[in-house]
């Protein structure tokens, strides 16, 4: 990548895919909810597994766009962690359409990690009462 303007838009093809399966592990863990509250414990295993590869896909979403940073110079860096951050600092306003996004994405994709992190303990604590990871890591 020669230039700033492919930087960012490698980014934000990266956010938004991070975005769509987190928006994906969140409607599975909605449609587990719903499988615990029906006793399906089949439909729990299946959720869970596809739940599973969906993260794992977060997690190679956020290692390419380490990646990408590790290319740039730090103050570019700074600029960059500041808008997937959900928008940043004063100094490092979005100043680009991209940017604007990748700010945009990156706070949308935080309230869609609280939304399931939310669910995900209720439902953890159902499961698991005591032994919940929750109730041990709190």
């Amino acid at each position: 990548m020669e230039n700033r303007e492919e930087f960012l838009s490698e980014v934000l093809i990266r956010v938004q895919r991070n975005y769509v399966h987190m928006v994906e592990i969140e409607r599975l863990t909605k449609d587990m909810a719903d499988s615990l509250s029906r006793n399906d414990k089949e439909s729990v295993e299946l959720l869970l597994k596809m739940r599973g590869e969906e993260m794992d896909q977060v997690s190679t979403a956020k290692h390419e766009i380490q990646t990408i940073l590790e290319a740039l110079d730090s103050e570019e860096r700074e600029k960059f962690r500041s808008w997937l951050n959900g928008g940043g600092q004063e100094q490092y306003a979005p100043d680009s359409f991209e940017a604007r996004k990748i700010a945009e994405l990156s706070g949308q994709t935080r309230q869609v990690l609280n939304r399931t992190i939310s669910l995900d303990k209720v439902l953890n604590s159902k499961v698991a009462g005591k032994e919940s990871y929750y109730q041990t890591n709190s």
